[in-house]
């Protein structure tokens, strides 16, 4: 703003654009104009136009307070239309509330972003490479008649038996996908026997510690069919699951002494258009000599009303 258009401004509220520091409100109370320099004004804080991105981060107080007598250079001021009615911590509100919007609207885009490039490297098998330190080693060791997988670090211990991670081990140097079998043999992906020792390394890629990821590799097959059937009538695959609350997995991990488990597990998807949530009821009962009982009812809704159920049943379940 020049200083002839400043004049008209005298008395009335401007607003001073500090930068990273913010925009404030103010009211133009004097023109300063010293021989062959820049024209100042002299100004008194009313109230906040936007928040100070440098303060997000940081524990910096603002630039300026209400009521604050301030000179700022002409090239920082610019005139206000319609003048701001609101007092000072109503204004520093609204400036929160809309910065708030924004960065809730660029955190949307992203998470968007982010949901995309995860689904595309589900299709591919490779979700593994999102994560940092991707691997976690373990040894095993010999307890007793069990087998279990040792973490130095964590100093924790998980029994071998029933494991449903897919393992890596190292196979002349260099390290192969392999299922657990028993005793201390692995089987590689090339159906490769590979017998290990106590103390041996062992690794899992930490994807598999995504609920989602644990709760398929639990399911039964024909389970997992009844889940697919259902995601295949609704256009979407597991390559759109965005949230997975595996509560079998819960139960499995803090009840070792139960045989019987029962609950609903809740799983959402997405995908360009529409949302969808999958209710997941589910019983098991583990036995000695015999296959166990499991039951399986997968109830699906989107959120344009479409709904669909399948079920999956042992021959021994009451369901």
């Amino acid at each position: 703003m020049n200083r002839n258009e400043a004049k008209k401004y005298i008395g009335r509220q401007v607003i001073i654009d500090k930068s990273d520091h913010g925009k404030f409100t103010g009211v133009l109370e004097q023109i300063i104009a010293d021989p062959n320099s820049p024209w100042k004004g002299k100004i008194r804080i009313k109230g906040i136009y936007s928040y100070p991105p440098n303060l997000l981060d940081s524990n910096q107080s603002l630039l300026y307070n209400d009521n604050d007598i301030i000179e700022v250079p002409g090239k920082q001021i610019s005139g206000l239309t319609e003048p701001i009615k609101q007092t000072f911590n109503e204004s520093l509100a609204s400036a929160l509330k809309s910065k708030w919007d924004e960065i809730r609207a660029i955190s949307d885009e992203f998470d968007k972003s982010l949901s995309f490039i995860q689904q595309e490297l589900r299709k591919l098998d490779c979700e593994h490479v999102i994560f940092e330190d991707a691997f976690v080693y373990y040894q095993l060791v010999k307890k007793g008649r069990g087998l279990f997988i040792y973490d130095e670090i964590k100093r924790e211990s998980l029994s071998l038996e029933g494991c449903p991670f897919e393992f890596e081990i190292k196979v002349n140097g260099e390290w192969k996908p392999s299922l657990y079998i028993k005793g201390f043999t692995f089987e590689t992906n090339e159906n490769e026997r590979i017998e290990l020792k106590h103390g041996s390394t062992v690794r899992l890629n930490k994807s598999q510690f995504d609920p989602y990821r644990i709760l398929m590799n639990e399911l039964e097959e024909p389970s997992l069919h009844a889940l697919d059937r259902g995601l295949q009538k609704l256009g979407i695959g597991h390559e759109h699951s965005v949230y997975c609350h595996n509560s079998l997995l819960i139960q499995l991990l803090s009840s070792f002494n139960h045989q019987s488990f029962s609950g609903v597990n809740f799983i959402s998807y997405a995908n360009g258009t529409n949302q969808f949530v999958v209710q997941h009821h589910y019983e098991r009962t583990i036995l000695e000599d015999e296959p166990d009982i499991t039951f399986d009812r997968f109830e699906f809704t989107s959120d344009q009303g479409e709904r669909v159920l399948t079920t999956y049943a042992t021959q021994f379940s009451k369901d």
